[in-house]
């Protein structure tokens, strides 16, 4: 997972992380994880439907003598197919997009308190979670940064970071979106957020594998 960014994109990534916290006065969280879920449901359903379709093919060309060589055929294909949809391609092709939406949200909710909100005292915090198994992107601020910006705005820092990912420039689409956050927050509060001195939080970049 660590391999969308070099060490040198980490090195720049985090200095930014450190000097937004400095000049905001607002705590960053920056996640990057490698799923949001393990999803059991998507493997068990890429195995059902492909090992469907590959016994309809296989009936097609394959004549079968006994009635019971077919469900015998299904069985063993689906637990073949169910075995590759534990790889990442397989099971990103049996994910919904609301399935995709509800647990990378509740997943962002859960390591924003986990590991942002519950260990600040200021409570001024964002998040910025990246899950690469479903290439989703989730923005997080708490309720003082809410005030004065906006879920379309947050919308707008996700499409810059979605705009540079696409073309493999993860670090530099994380550094644009984390100064334009830093510039909207400034632009809005008059300056720092709050007027903690010292961060509470890691200024490191947090890599999860679940």
């Amino acid at each position: 997972m660590r391999n969308i960014l070099i060490q040198d994109d980490v090195t720049l990534v985090e200095s930014k992380l450190k000097q937004f916290e400095n000049n905001t006065g607002c705590e960053l969280l920056l996640v990057i994880t490698n799923a949001s879920d393990p999803y059991p449901g998507a493997s068990w359903r890429f195995g059902l439907i492909g090992g469907f379709v590959a016994s309809l093919i296989f009936s097609y060309y394959l004549e079968f003598h006994y009635s019971w060589m077919w469900p015998v055929s299904f069985l063993l294909i689906s637990l073949f197919m169910t075995w590759l949809g534990h790889f990442d391609w397989a099971k990103r092709m049996a994910l919904s997009d609301w399935e995709v939406q509800r647990e990378c949200k509740e997943k962002a909710v859960e390591y924003f308190h986990t590991l942002g909100t519950s260990k600040v005292s200021h409570k001024v915090t964002a998040m910025i979670m990246v899950s690469t198994l479903e290439k989703n992107i989730q923005l997080l601020i708490d309720e003082k940064l809410k005030t004065e910006v906006t879920q379309a705005e947050l919308d707008e820092l996700i499409e810059i970071m979605k705009t540079h990912f696409k073309v493999g420039n993860v670090g530099l689409g994380l550094i644009n979106s984390i100064s334009k956050l830093e510039e909207k927050i400034l632009k809005d509060f008059n300056g720092k957020v709050s007027e903690a001195h010292a961060s509470e939080l890691s200024d490191t970049i947090h890599f999860i594998n679940i």
